[in-house]
């Protein structure tokens, strides 16, 4: 069961930095562009569910933003959509 927290943005920095992988693109460049300077917002954090979800994703909105994770066969079925070739 997944479940969702809200946490510190310091939290989900250090949340950020571990489940970063060196191919990612989740590099310490992009955390400086889109959070470092950021205020006001929430930030949230759901744990893998399984040793298969390996792959981190951030999702963000106006006030939020969240990591999240995927497997990768998940990940690769992401942008599928019907009749797409």
């Amino acid at each position: 069961m997944e479940i969702e927290k809200e946490v510190t943005k310091e939290e989900f920095k250090v949340l950020y930095f571990k489940y970063a992988t060196p191919h990612s693109g989740w590099t310490q460049d992009y955390w400086n562009q889109f959070f470092e300077n950021e205020t006001g917002k929430k930030y949230f954090f759901t744990a893998p569910a399984s040793a298969n979800h390996v792959s981190m994703f951030i999702t963000t909105d106006k006030d939020t933003r969240r990591i999240v994770f995927m497997t990768e066969e998940s990940e690769e079925s992401f942008f599928d959509y019907p009749g797409k070739e």
